[in-house]
């Protein structure tokens, strides 16, 4: 009788403690700005602060003007203003995160190892050194996807079909047509850095054997804005929207400012004079 009244109440607080207990997190809050939250199946969403787990199977939600940034291992996910997302997996233990609603961008400086997986509707990558976005927009006729890439190559699939973004470039998926490539806006989803969450050095993984050089990608800085782009992005207007988010002065290479590691900006600046990708309509 007390073994088994022992091996209940386990069980009862396993129930009770929720799924830290009964998984390991595939990742946590790097930083959060305004309300998001974090759902799973059959639960109440819960608001998500800095350092809050997130796990396989949740729904990550950002309100209008909020942003949330997502630390798995080397890999960051920073899901932009009024999206949504879901978060698996891998087989080998990466993040995969699909985009269901607005745009969230993906930065991973490895160089080797297993891929994290970014996908927008029915169109997904698999993402190693990258510095790729996913976009969910809406036309008349329905919801389409567009995957970018800043870094390096990004093939792009859709069932049988593949398309390979190169730097700079964007696969457009619409439901209805084959997958085919454009060029890429300018301006790239910013990564917050005013807001982002105190960083942990011993919790960054190290890479090539230089962990001072690679750092949570919550402090590389996103380009400046350029003059003159009231449309770059998709159709009618600029995807980041008519104001893009201010920027520390910590975003400039040598610009002497104090964040808790040494800033080591792997991003390139944006290329100038790109067409506009993509047809008319506004994010979902």
């Amino acid at each position: 009788m007390t073994y088994r009244f022992l091996a209940l109440s386990v069980a009862l607080a396993a129930l009770v403690a929720g799924p830290a207990a009964a998984e390991e997190a595939l990742g946590h809050v790097r930083s959060v700005t305004g309300e998001a939250t974090a759902q799973r199946p059959g639960e109440a969403p819960r608001p998500l602060a800095c350092g809050d787990p997130l796990y396989a199977g949740d729904t990550v939600r950002t309100a209008p003007g909020a942003s949330v940034g997502i630390q798995s291992g080397d890999v960051a996910t920073e899901l932009a203003a009024d999206s949504r997302l879901h978060l698996q997996r891998t087989d080998d233990g990466l993040p995969s995160v699909a985009l269901e609603k607005g745009k969230v961008r993906m930065l991973d400086p490895r160089e080797s190892g297993a891929p994290a997986h970014l996908a927008a509707l029915d169109a997904g990558a698999d993402v190693m050194g990258n510095d790729a976005e996913a976009y969910v927009f809406v036309e008349k006729v329905g919801p389409y996807a567009m995957l970018c890439e800043w870094d390096a190559d990004l093939p792009v699939a859709r069932g049988d079909d593949l398309h390979v973004a190169h730097p700079g470039e964007c696969v457009i998926s619409k439901p209805t047509e084959p997958l085919y490539t454009a060029k890429a806006h300018e301006a790239r989803i910013p990564v917050t850095v005013a807001q982002a969450c105190e960083i942990d050095p011993d919790a960054i993984a190290s890479l090539a054997g230089a962990p001072g050089l690679h750092l949570a990608p919550g402090h590389v800085a996103a380009p400046p804005p350029v003059a003159g782009i009231g449309t770059a992005g998709l159709g009618l207007g600029n995807p980041q929207g008519s104001a893009l988010t201010p920027r520390s002065p910590c975003d400039s290479p040598g610009a002497g400012c104090a964040l808790p590691l040494p800033v080591v900006p792997r991003e390139p600046p944006p290329v100038t004079g790109l067409p506009a990708p993509g047809a008319g309509g506004g994010t979902l």
